[in-house]
């Protein structure tokens, strides 16, 4: 019989003040219980219970180990229901991995209506550029991350939103440029841009290779890390800039920023969401049906 089964025999043994007693509800024999606090005296080196007329008792040995017995007991039941919210997906802590605009725009709502059924569980999200999440993804860091760029074919994944890069420029600006000025106009402006790292510039630029542009022509003259700084820069009127229409619904409702239109030259990419190979765990599992449902569910901008 292992320690924690002699133990449960001890712990019985001082609730019900009797071996006899402790043998019902155990449904042992006497001398089988009689036999194992024996042996459990002998491991600890000391008398556990005193023997009376009346039953047992515990000896100052015996009331020691009987309170740490109640607090290991105590913390293993606390360990199994854990163990077991884990188990059904209600505890535990979700690593995601995704680029800036899923991260800073799309995925908050959504992990705020799917933690509000799930208090007990937690979730880290860890932001970067698409390949720098992907990377950080390949690493193991994350079993679940969400990227602007499509997936590898052997990987696990799933299609989330669609995207669009639009062009936004300061009112002032917006109204010397028209309505619908068309590419070429656009480039007697000045451009904020982001890292050549980044996702959305590299989309760009594939953009105006496809239509016989070459990127050279932007002329940019500030170089920004993060999409509230290229909105900042052109509120400022520094130059144009390019970003992600999720990125600027609330800055067109109010009339800071203005889309230029560009006929002819529309710029779209698709997110992606990847996962690990099972086996995840239940709370990871729950996150990815979830991102299943609402990637038909989330409208785009």
């Amino acid at each position: 019989m292992s320690h924690w089964q002699l133990l449960s025999v001890f712990n019985t043994v001082a609730e019900e003040g009797s071996f006899s007693g402790a043998a019902k509800r155990l449904e042992l024999t006497q001398p089988t219980v009689s036999f194992h606090i024996d042996n459990l005296e002998k491991t600890f080196g000391c008398p556990l219970f005193q023997r009376t007329a009346r039953g047992v008792k515990l000896t100052v040995y015996g009331e020691t180990l009987f309170t740490h017995t109640r607090k290991i007991n105590s913390q293993l039941e606390m360990v199994s229901q854990q163990l077991q919210s884990m188990r059904l997906g209600q505890a535990g802590e979700i690593r995601i991995g995704a680029s800036t605009i899923p991260a800073e725009y799309i995925l908050p709502p959504l992990i705020a209506k799917f933690l509000r059924d799930r208090p007990g569980l937690q979730i880290s999200l860890q932001t970067g550029n698409s390949e720098t999440v992907l990377s950080g993804f390949t690493a193991g860091k994350f079993p679940i991350a969400i990227i602007g760029m499509p997936p590898a074919n052997d990987q696990i994944s799933l299609r989330l939103w669609s995207d669009e890069l639009v062009l936004i420029a300061h009112p002032d600006i917006a109204a010397a440029l028209g309505k619908a000025p068309g590419i070429e106009p656009i480039f007697s402006y000045p451009f904020v841009s982001r890292p050549a790292s980044s996702g959305s510039l590299q989309t760009v630029h594939a953009a105006l290779r496809q239509q016989g542009i070459s990127p050279e022509r932007m002329r940019v003259v500030f170089d920004v890390n993060g999409n509230e700084a290229v909105k900042s820069a052109v509120r400022n009127q520094i130059g144009l800039g390019y970003i992600s229409k999720w990125a600027v619904q609330e800055e067109l409702a109010v009339g800071q920023l203005q889309i230029i239109p560009t006929p002819g030259f529309t710029i779209t990419r698709q997110f992606y969401a990847v996962c690990q190979p099972p086996p995840l765990l239940s709370c990871f599992q729950a996150f990815w049906e979830f991102l299943t449902q609402q990637s038909r569910a989330t409208s785009n901008p």
